[in-house]
């Protein structure tokens, strides 16, 4: 369990990161505003540019791809939600950069679609991070999608060599352990997942 002076030093990261973060989410913002107003621009050259209704029929005119107010909301929302996203992971990733001893706190970041890792599976300390299995590595690894498909059909090449599949070709729930892959390619999917989390400066137990 983290002592209180350790806890402590954390929220005063936090603090601290939170002032840097508001300026990037300004800049993030402004440029947002930017972008949606060329949108609207473009949408008024588009609706200047059509006939008069008086000289030339309307039923032709085929309005489906001007950028309605709904889109623009829709847009706003879709960005809001990216830059929080990314500000989490750029808190979490700070804190975790500062972990270097064993009992040091592990913070778990969200995957692309914002859905947290298994409790029961994220290690929850430097320590336990160092010894992961080379199972729990690869679960992290697709979890957070850092796994190229090319090692997925490596794994596969190499279970049908060992007779674990009929075709390495033919479409099969079969989900590759990580014995099926090279343990120099299990330690690079650490590192890879080190350094997602912010923590390149760990190296994997021997």
């Amino acid at each position: 369990m983290a002592s209180e002076d350790t806890l402590k030093n954390l929220q005063e990261q936090i603090d601290d990161l939170k002032k840097q973060l508001t300026k990037q989410h300004n800049i993030v913002v402004k440029t947002a505003q930017q972008v949606l107003s060329m949108q609207v621009k473009d949408t008024k050259k588009q609706v200047d540019a059509i006939p008069n209704p008086g000289v030339i029929a309307t039923g032709g005119i085929d309005t489906s791809e001007f950028a309605t107010n709904e889109d623009l909301v829709q847009l706003v929302g879709e960005l809001q939600g990216q830059l929080n996203l990314l500000e989490q992971k750029s808190v979490l990733r700070t804190i975790n950069a500062h972990q270097s001893k064993d009992e040091d706190i592990l913070l778990p970041l969200p995957n692309v679609d914002g859905v947290m890792p298994i409790k029961d599976v994220f290690p929850h300390s430097i320590a336990e991070f160092k010894a992961l299995s080379g199972e729990t590595i690869l679960f992290l690894s697709k979890f957070y999608q850092l796994l190229p498909p090319t090692l997925e059909e490596r794994a596969k090449m190499q279970a049908f060599i060992d007779g674990k599949i009929e075709s390495p070709n033919a479409p099969t729930d079969y989900d590759a352990p990580a014995e099926d892959y090279p343990p120099e390619t299990i330690d690079q999917m650490f590192s890879e997942l080190a350094d997602f989390l912010g923590i390149s400066h760990i190296k994997r137990d021997d």
